[in-house]
């Protein structure tokens, strides 16, 4: 008996699919407050000086920050983004901006603060990888981190409603298309990355969209914000 992987077209990141499905209508406004919450519990004066973004090409953070106090905007993404930042220096000229394949280290050691939404889970062995990424942080920085709820109740309940409005641009032809595409692209559950994050890490600030209860099923966004100094030897 043969036996192959299916092959299913990902193109949840061609064109402008991922803005069209994630940044209107509804999702938009669900969006604004993942994003929101990524700005809510910490000092911007000692944290926004110097940011790096992980996987922000399609739709930066920093388009709903206040950006009193940032000097420079690192975004880490695929090539494809590049020609992005040419609209963001027109848009914000106070701010530095830089763009780093997420294929090469990160050299710079610095940066005071590092955002990543709806990135994580995207990443095979999320350990090691979260590790690493760490490394370019100075000691006094911030982890600003947004998590779909996946795979929680409310989260599979409002991807079945989605479902309608995405395989109009992802081109899926059933649920079981989807949720195999789904499979592949949030390798990493929400759950087990809090775990990890749970033991490196003595103490972080966790906030829960919409209803702000501490549980996974009943929500859709997790926002966690941590500082590196709280960081736990494994040694």
């Amino acid at each position: 008996m043969k036996v192959k992987i299916a092959k299913i077209k990902n193109i949840v990141y061609e064109k402008d699919n991922y803005i069209n499905t994630n940044y209107t209508g509804l999702a938009k406004f669900i969006y604004y407050f993942n994003h929101k919450l990524l700005e809510f519990g910490f000092s911007k004066k000692i944290y926004n000086k110097h940011i790096i973004e992980i996987g922000g090409g399609a739709q930066p953070h920093i388009h709903y920050m206040d950006l009193k106090y940032v000097e420079s905007y690192t975004i880490v993404d695929s090539p494809k983004y590049k020609s992005n930042l040419k609209d963001l220096k027109k848009k914000y000229k106070s701010v530095q901006f830089y763009f780093l394949d997420y294929k090469k280290k990160i050299k710079k050691k610095n940066y005071s603060r590092l955002i990543a939404s709806h990135t994580l889970e995207h990443i095979n062995e999320f350990e090691i990888a979260f590790i690493n990424l760490i490394k370019c942080l100075n000691f006094k920085s911030m982890i600003s981190i947004a998590l779909p709820c996946d795979p929680g109740i409310t989260w599979r309940m409002l991807q079945f409603i989605y479902y309608f409005k995405q395989k109009k641009f992802y081109g899926w032809k059933n649920m079981k298309e989807k949720d195999l595409s789904h499979a592949r692209d949030h390798c990493t559950p929400v759950q087990n990355i809090t775990k990890i994050l749970n033991y490196y890490f003595s103490k972080s600030k966790k906030y829960y969209f919409p209803l702000l209860i501490p549980s996974i099923n009943l929500n859709i966004f997790l926002i966690i914000q941590i500082n590196l100094k709280d960081f736990i030897s494994s040694s």
